[in-house]
């Protein structure tokens, strides 16, 4: 979930909404939005769950390390998905048998994944704070959908205010 949020926010960014740049912008400023939204995570992390230097040190490496394994399933089961839906009319019994058993795989995966990543955690975290953790990722998760949504609206009402100066230029 969170890759998608980070896809969609990124994507927003990726066409200059928001940050005075217009669609033909570059690779370059597409990777600073990255950092920007990869800074802010690390401060929204940080900040609430509190973490000593020494929990920091600790923690942001498995973090990451569990963020990118999990993207990857997330990234694969999207493939697989995608993959089902434009070519389910042409495919087998057998190839969407095992287009659903790869599918299902990665929920397993991922499941096995956060099991792992919570055993690693205990080394690192008080048990408060690895069940904080999990509550942030989910305020994070909120936060990405409002900030998404807010610039969707802006985007909106700026493109009705444009309309409506096209029509009407006395506005």
């Amino acid at each position: 979930m969170v890759m998608v949020l980070f896809a969609a926010v990124t994507g927003v960014y990726g066409q200059g909404q928001g940050m005075g740049q217009g669609k033909g912008q570059g690779m370059g400023q597409q990777q600073a939005d990255n950092d920007r939204l990869t800074a802010f995570k690390i401060a929204f992390f940080t900040r609430r769950l509190d973490l000593s230097p020494a929990e920091a040190e600790k923690f942001w490496p498995l973090y990451n390390e569990f963020s990118e394994s999990k993207s990857k399933l997330q990234s694969e089961r999207i493939s697989l998905m995608r993959y089902a839906s434009q070519n389910e009319a042409g495919m087998s019994a057998g190839e969407l048998s095992s287009t659903a058993y790869k599918l299902a795989g990665t929920f397993a995966d991922e499941a096995s994944l956060v099991v792992s990543f919570n055993e690693d955690l205990k080394k690192v975290l008080p048990p408060a704070k690895i069940i904080r953790l999990y509550q942030i990722e989910n305020q994070y998760k909120q936060q990405l959908l409002r900030e998404l949504n807010q610039r969707r609206m802006g985007q909106q009402s700026g493109q009705a205010g444009r309309m409506r100066q096209i029509q009407d230029p006395d506005l």
